[in-house]
């Protein structure tokens, strides 16, 4: 027991001192225990005095106060190993993961059909967002890809940066159009320097029939990886649509594109080695099948140095005295103690970090209420934040994230809603976003669902409507834009001149600038939009008529699309030039 003789008292803790609350209601109950024990004995004043040495027996006293003198012993010992005593490091090796990870996203603009609801795209996002909700475990890069390749997220096992850049993702990002897998390969090779370790490419797209064989073969021979192909298109396929219009097929040589999957590359690619075709089902299947697999087969980097110096947990020690004790529990009744044995011989290991996140988050208010319930009541303090976070019902959640403000949640929230109703709020919320098409995209198919509501048929007809007067104003504004030849404009080299002509314009100037814009057009920014009326919950609501879509300006999009057009304006990336355009 040197262990024990070298304690130093000065770094001596608990590593799980957040659970000492947890003794004061252990010695309560050891507490009310003895009351009730002392209150057993006056039965024995009412036997006869001269009687009392025949009736009870000697020794009986003693033996039953060692029993229950040993119980709390018992638990004093097993609580203090429970709590982690620890005095002293101990070096542990640290393990790296080594297996890499490429998601390749396929954006370009076929990738916006609508043979797959809601469109090709927008569901190959949710299968990503599903796959690494599965945790793969390994370190997991984010490209997407048309004619040139950029890299969204580099190698990271924080799934949520990922799955936060997911949203904004887009055709229009990309500074060239078509799809160049030779550019996409090259891309993936300078990301995976090393061959030592088996690789993983999760290719996402719906262009089998650009992939060429050969590329393929020597991608496999050069590189140690494996490639998962995910098509994201029916054999049927739909038309593409058009760049400016996304109502409009595009048309290419007088001709309406048609993209759909073909099944003969399918199984030309499935006939080379290391190489897997998916098929998409409905439910998460399928990505948590490929998450398994990779998690399975996770490698470590052996020839890693580097070493985590962690506080060793001492209270395994306690267990010798524990089960010296538990060795004279051999009376009937005390088989009960086998349990208290196993809480004590859990609490030295590894699930103590389940227990803390369920308590983490523990309020008195617990003890009495759901946290549906406690988030109704906050609902109705016009707490709505807070109710939020304590709804689990998608739509419940939805609403509170909508009064309190927070729209990108409220959508996250009502797009897990499958009923007609959530549906149907998911399309408001999107108008009130600003994101007209998506709006107009769920009021169709709630309304080919669901002819019978009405409501969503007029809020369908007021986006279209609304989305015209848009197209409408972008004309407009071309052609306002368009200068005469005769005209002469002085550039204006001032930051601070707004005026074009070397007067600065006011605060004054500029309100009444903007009050004759929306006296011209009808609308307004999407910032000062209406609210939407406190009845969107049952589906009576309506939508504002002048809507407009506003800039955010903090879009981690803009800044993307910023970024890989600057990667090609610099050559840092290569452009292949395709066959096709979309």
């Amino acid at each position: 027991m040197e262990v024990w003789k070298n304690i130093d008292w000065k770094e001596f803790h608990f590593l799980r001192p957040e659970y000492l609350w947890m003794g004061i209601p252990m010695l309560l109950i050891i507490v009310l225990g003895i009351l009730l024990y002392g209150r057993t004995n006056p039965w024995k004043k009412k036997i006869a005095k001269h009687l009392q040495p025949y009736v009870i027996q000697k020794g009986t006293t003693w033996k039953s106060r060692f029993i229950h003198f040993s119980l709390l012993i018992l638990f004093a010992i097993g609580f203090v190993a429970f709590l982690g005593p620890t005095w002293n490091k101990e070096k542990s090796p640290a393990k790296k993961v080594a297996t890499k990870l490429v998601i390749a996203l396929d954006l370009s603009q076929s990738m916006l059909a609508t043979d797959i609801s809601p469109n090709r795209l927008e569901y190959a996002k949710f299968k990503i967002t599903d796959f690494l909700k599965a945790n793969p475990r390994a370190e997991t890069a984010l490209i997407v890809f048309s004619a040139s390749s950029h890299t969204v997220v580099p190698f990271t096992t924080d799934y949520k940066i990922i799955t936060d850049n997911l949203d904004g993702l887009q055709p229009h990002m990309m500074p060239r159009r078509g799809t160049g897998f030779k550019a996409l390969f090259s891309k993936v090779q300078s990301v995976l320097t090393s061959t030592e370790v088996p690789s993983t490419l999760l290719l996402i797209t719906d262009d089998l029939d650009g992939v060429s064989i050969p590329e393929v073969t020597a991608f496999l021979e050069n590189q140690n990886c494996k490639i998962n192909f995910y098509p994201f298109a029916s054999e049927s396929g739909a038309n593409v649509p058009s760049f400016s219009n996304h109502k409009v097929a595009l048309r290419s040589g007088g001709k309406i594109v048609h993209s759909a999957l073909i099944m003969d590359k399918v199984k030309q690619l499935e006939a080379i080695e290391k190489v897997s075709v998916m098929q998409p089902t409905l439910d998460k299947s399928d990505v948590k099948k490929m998450a398994t697999d990779i998690s399975d087969h996770l490698m470590f980097d052996k020839n890693s140095d580097k070493k985590d110096e962690n506080w060793q947990d001492n209270g395994y020690w306690l267990l010798i005295p524990l089960m010296a004790l538990f060795l004279f529990c051999f009376r009937k009744g005390w088989s009960l103690m086998a349990v208290l044995l196993l809480v004590s011989l859990s609490s030295c290991n590894g699930i103590e970090d389940k227990t803390k996140a369920k308590f983490k988050n523990f309020q008195f208010a617990d003890l009495w209420y759901t946290k549906e319930y406690q988030a109704q009541q906050e609902y109705d303090k016009k707490n709505y934040l807070k109710a939020a976070k304590n709804f689990k019902d998608p739509m419940h959640k939805g609403v509170a994230y909508y009064k309190a403000g927070n729209l990108i949640q409220a959508r996250n929230a009502f797009r897990k809603d499958t009923t007609a109703e959530g549906q149907y709020n998911l399309g408001l919320t999107y108008a009130k976003l600003g994101d007209l098409e998506r709006a107009e995209s769920v009021f169709k198919t709630l309304v080919a669902e669901n002819p019978s509501i009405t409501q969503a048929q007029q809020n369908l007809q007021k986006i279209q409507e609304a989305m015209l007067k848009v197209d409408k104003m972008s004309v407009d504004e071309k052609k306002v834009g368009k200068v005469k030849p005769n005209v002469k404009n002085k550039q204006n080299d001032s930051n601070e001149d707004l005026g074009g002509g070397g007067q600065k314009a006011t605060k004054k100037d500029m309100q009444t600038k903007r009050q004759e814009e929306e006296v011209a057009t009808g609308k307004r920014k999407g910032k000062e939009l209406d609210e939407l009326p406190d009845d969107f919950k049952s589906g009576k609501g309506s939508i504002p008529k002048n809507i407009l879509m506003r800039k955010v300006d903090d879009d981690p999009a803009l800044f993307l699309k910023k970024k890989f057009n600057y990667q090609v304006k610099k050559r840092q990336v290569e452009v292949e030039k395709t066959p096709t355009a979309w």
